[in-house]
């Protein structure tokens, strides 16, 4: 009888000694939707000595929305998108009738966005 009191006082423990993930937002942790401010740009010049840049000037965002439509004026070229898996999804652009696959990384608090480019680009984003 002790022993099961004591099992049970263990996990009553256990279960209230968890905490619960700050990093969490409204949408959920790893959610790609909502508004983001660009902070860093990546242009290497084709050697692999490009290092990602802090955005200097005026703030400039993006809103990616549910239903798949892109906005704002940080990549103002693009227009809509669909997730395709946890690591690439597919934009098409105003001027580009193709789509184009984007490879990303998302997490609470930031996004990061690589379009193909021979030398390597990217851009790094802040959740608003």
């Amino acid at each position: 009888m002790k022993r099961t009191s004591l099992v049970m006082l263990f996990i009553s423990l256990m279960i209230f000694a968890c905490k619960k993930n700050k990093d969490t937002v409204e949408d959920g942790p790893g959610e790609i939707y909502g508004r983001w401010k660009l902070t860093e740009t990546l242009a290497d010049p084709g050697d692999g000595s490009g290092r990602y840049m802090k955005v200097k000037g005026n703030p400039q965002y993006l809103n990616l929305e549910r239903s798949g439509q892109m906005n704002g004026d940080a990549l103002s070229d693009l227009q809509t998108f669909k997730i395709l898996d946890s690591v690439t999804m597919e934009v098409y652009s105003k001027s580009y009738m193709r789509s184009i696959p984007y490879r990303y990384k998302v997490s609470a608090r930031s996004l990061t966005l690589n379009p193909p480019c021979f030398e390597g680009c990217g851009y790094r984003f802040v959740r608003e």
